[in-house]
């Protein structure tokens, strides 16, 4: 665990190592969670990822703009939003100016399909975090802050 991690091995990529070990063995005590918030439901992988950039997201979208933030073909990206819609996960409508636009956004059933699966995550990071001791704690977040510090920015698959 962090105790037989090298306090002097600080390159860069012996640091990118280490955070991706971490980010890793977050991931996997996860994806029980997550799944277990996700079972019973019939989306795709393309279908979860478009109610997360929806989620990141204050306005709405078009069609277009999604698919771009996805990388994904028009035609994918709308037979997602088609199917998400049907599941009344997002809302759709026309725009105001142009009737072949259609606009989404996440419904109320879809921002808390979303929730669930943000208190899932949560829910394995605390797990992760409640094995450290009270002093691993504190300088894991003494660790983090810098980077914390350096605030928010649009990741690539988002944009928003």
């Amino acid at each position: 665990m962090i105790a037989s991690v090298k306090l002097s091995a600080s390159s860069v990529e012996s640091v990118t190592d280490d955070v991706v070990s971490f980010l890793s063995r977050l991931k996997q005590s996860g994806e029980a969670h997550i799944l277990g918030v996700a079972a019973g439901l019939d989306l795709s992988f393309s279908q979860l990822r478009a109610l997360f950039v929806l989620a990141d997201c204050q306005e709405e979208l078009a069609v277009n703009e999604l698919a771009e933030r996805l990388a994904l073909s028009m035609a994918t990206a709308g037979r997602a939003v088609q199917a998400l819609a049907r599941a009344e996960m997002v809302t759709r409508r026309e725009d105001d100016q142009d009737r072949r636009v259609k606009r989404v956004r996440l419904s109320e059933r879809g921002r808390a399909l979303v929730a669930g699966l943000d208190r899932a995550h949560r829910e394995a990071v605390r797990d992760c975090v409640r094995s450290l001791t009270e002093h691993e704690r504190a300088r894991l977040s003494a660790a983090l802050a810098p980077l914390l510090a350096q605030g928010d920015t649009p990741t690539p698959t988002t944009g928003c």
